[in-house]
């Protein structure tokens, strides 16, 4: 059975189609946003540049005020100077005292009056300080009053420290005349600076922006934030002041760096003063007022950017799930593709079953091979009508089996195909559903030829038994024989070795009494001699003719021979003692605490009768102060093993050899042994093979072929230590021992 499904060309155009409204929704929604973007800045723009000109225009109506308070106050000394009748320059001290007696205390931000006569000289009242005189004159607006007295019209100033105070101020200026019009010297009043700053820092604070005061002529009246590098900072150059200069009252423009020096396009806003030459300038730079702006643009970007990724991301999982729904259809039909394939073609015989009916469904290849049948003929019948159970309780237990568990495997059956032939086989069963339909899915394993393998299996088991049982009772007998075999080998390998030692020591026994017949033989000798001499000088005694002369040559000559006595009794003596020391440590197994190097040299000294007539010679070095708790008769064995195989296989066709045994402490616990020689040195099959029990060089000719296997059961066994040996033809040959200074406490029979 198959799924309805959609078309794969309806899945793609489907997906297509999505895909265009996905990106047509982006654009949309990227080209909406960059328009509310755009619109938004204009429409900032245009608010702010509204509400600068609002700001500029109250800024401008405040300066106009002040300034215009400032006029009323010279008015007022004018009309106080034209009512006293003064006239000319006749009394200046009475202007004076007008200008003293003016009260401008009332205005807080008016700050002094000054009176300059035409002469230059000038008096400053304030409500602060009494009248006094001061440098007035030298300023740019007085001096130009006074060299111009036809000039009726208010003049402005620059700013100036105070004298007294240091306080900045704005000077306001005119020429003072009589009741006649004659000019009698300029008044002037000068306007705290600090009262525009108040303000001015209020308005810029609150809005990020810098007020400026700017005089026609292009200097600076006043600026906030106040800073006074700005204060009377000429600008009469700066282009703007040439778009200020024209005819508008008011109006705006961008630039960087006019009345500023910080970097950055700003946004001014200028208004002129009405009957006064300064301008208001009123200035935000552009970071400030797009602030806002951006904040509104960033979260337009991030709300489009959302709502693009929600799109993408919606249709991402739609064309997701458009894909998996197509490699599912794939899927599908390449998995109903298998199946049946997998279903006909399988060596394994399958079958499909109505569960109810037990009617055939399906039949693969290999069923209907094995028993002989057509698909048409088995489709619709069920297997008892076809009569291929040979037994049909095996089929109700079966089905009993299947109800139960819902499974069966490897069930044995007996199955007819259609020429009569039994087959046997593992049926495996398993129920599904198809729709509403119940089916069996029967697997059978044609196991009709290992059946007849285990039969044929067991019976040659049987015979494999009975040829068993006979060829074990032979082993028993030929183990038998064998066991009495190695007993003797084993008994004539330990007369071997305790021959191989007695050997040894006999050849010890000879080189000492060799080496023992020169100091006896020289004892008798002047034993004899001194036995004649006495016996001279007895007679000579006897007879009366003992001369001086003739006790005198007894004397000497007993003190000759008694000495060369001494010294043959005392070596024969240290080779007594040195052979019943070494010969009760070979013929014996006894443990003590000894002295390395006494022993060895000890043991070379018995040694020395077997090289002594040759040009052979051993070298010895021995490391004293090294103490060994271990079996010495066992350590002199090998050195005799090591210079009798050097003399009898290492010398071997040569006239002289050199031997050369070392013994050192290896470490705290240990002692390194070495012995080389130069000789003719082994082969490499040799050296594999040295220690073997029974292997020789010399079969036939005097060897035992036991020396090397015995040096090696005493190193590993009684001493405990371990042995190498390195070899080369004509190379000479190196042995190296390694021992334990505490050898094991229990000597294992073997080394006997």
């Amino acid at each position: 059975m198959t799924l309805p499904a959609l078309s794969l060309p309806a899945l793609s155009r489907t997906r297509l189609a999505l895909l265009l409204f996905a990106a047509a929704t982006a654009i949309t929604i990227a080209a909406q946003t960059w328009w509310a973007i755009s619109q938004d800045r204009q429409q900032t723009l245009a608010s702010e540049t509204t509400n600068s000109l609002v700001a500029v225009r109250l800024l401008e109506e405040h300066a106009s005020q002040t300034l215009q308070d400032a006029v009323h106050a010279l008015d007022r000394v004018a009309r106080a100077v034209q009512a006293s009748g003064t006239a000319g320059n006749a009394n200046p001290e009475t202007i004076r005292r007008i200008v003293a007696t003016h009260d401008i205390g009332h205005s807080r931000h008016l700050k002094a009056l000054q009176y300059v006569t035409p002469q230059g000289l000038s008096w400053i009242s304030s409500p602060d300080y009494p009248t006094h005189a001061t440098q007035a004159s030298q300023h740019s607006h007085i001096q130009y009053l006074l060299a111009n007295p036809a000039d009726q019209d208010v003049l402005v100033g620059h700013p100036y420290a105070s004298p007294y105070d240091s306080q900045w101020v704005i000077p306001v200026a005119r020429t003072l005349y009589g009741a006649r019009g004659e000019p009698l010297g300029v008044v002037s009043v000068d306007i705290r600076l600090s009262y525009f700053g108040t303000l001015y820092t209020r308005v810029a604070k609150e809005n990020n922006a810098a007020v400026t005061l700017l005089s026609d002529e292009g200097f600076i009246l006043a600026r906030s934030p106040f800073e006074a590098r700005y204060v009377d900072r000429d600008v009469r150059n700066e282009l703007r002041m040439v778009t200020m200069g024209g005819s508008a009252v008011e109006g705006t423009f961008d630039d960087e760096g006019f009345l500023d020096d910080d970097d950055g396009a700003k946004l001014y806003t200028y208004r002129k003063l009405s009957g006064f030459p300064v301008t208001t300038v009123y200035a935000r730079d552009y970071a400030s007022v797009l602030a806002p702006w951006e904040r509104r643009t960033y979260e337009r970007l991030a709300l489009a950017t959302a709502t693009i990724a929600l799109t993408v991301a919606l249709t991402y999982f739609l064309t997701f799930y458009i894909r998996r729904l197509e490699r599912a259809q794939d899927s599908l039909r390449e998995s109903e593709t298998k199946f049946i394939g997998l279903f006909r073609d399988s060596p394994v015989a399958h079958t499909l079953v109505h569960y109810d009916s037990g009617q055939f469904v399906e039949a693969n290849n290999t069923w209907l091979q094995k028993f002989g049948y057509r698909l048409p003929d088995v489709i619709g019948h069920t297997a008892l009508d076809l009569g291929i159970w040979v037994d049909p309780r095996e089929r109700a237990d079966m089905i009993a089996l299947l109800s139960e568990r819902g499974l069966v495997d490897s069930f044995e059956v007996h199955h007819r195909t259609t020429t009569g032939q039994v087959v046997t086989g593992l049926m495996s069963g398993r129920t599904f559903y198809t729709g509403r339909d119940k089916l069996i899915h029967f697997t059978l394993v044609d196991i009709t030829r290992q059946r007849q393998a285990e039969q044929e299996i067991r019976e040659l088991n049987q015979q494999l038994e009975e040829r068993v049982r006979a060829r074990t009772e032979r082993l028993e007998v030929a183990n038998r024989d064998l066991s009495v075999a190695l007993d003797s080998v084993r008994a004539m390998q330990t007369e071997l070795v305790r021959s191989e030692k007695l050997a040894a020591l006999g050849s010890l026994v000879a080189g000492v009494a060799h080496e023992l017949n020169t100091p006896i033989g020289n004892c008798v000798t002047v034993g004899s001699t001194l036995q004649h001499q006495v016996a001279d000088l007895t007679q000579a005694f006897d007879r009366g003719e003992l001369r001086r002369s003739a006790l005198q040559n007894y004397l000497d000559s007993a003190s000759r021979g008694t000495d060369i006595l001494m010294r043959a009794l005392t070596r024969a003596g240290e080779l007594i003692g040195s052979f019943k020391r070494v010969a009760v440590d070979q013929s014996s197994d006894q443990r003590r605490v000894f002295d390395v190097q006494t022993v060895l040299r000890e043991v070379c000294l018995t040694l020395e009768p077997m090289y002594k007539a040759t040009t052979h010679r051993l070298e010895l070095d021995l490391e004293s102060g090294v103490k060994m708790d271990s079996y010495p008769g066992a350590l002199g064995q090998l050195v005799t093993n090591f210079v009798s195989n050097a003399l009898q296989h290492g010398f071997e066709g040569r006239s002289h050899g050199h031997m050369h045994l070392r013994a050192t402490a290896d470490g705290a616990d240990g002692v390194a042994l070495v012995f080389s020689d130069d000789g003719v040195g082994m082969t490499e099959d040799t050296r594999n093979r040295v220690f073997d029990p029974f292997f020789t060089t010399k079969l036939g000719q005097g060897g035992s072929g036991l020396g090397m296997n015995i040096v090696y059961n005493i190193v590993r066994e009684v001493l405990g230590g371990s042995i190498a040996i390195a070899s080369s033809p004509a190379g000479g040959t190196c042995i190296t021992v390694h021992l334990p200074r505490c050898a094991p406490r229990e000597m294992p029979a073997t080394a006997g």
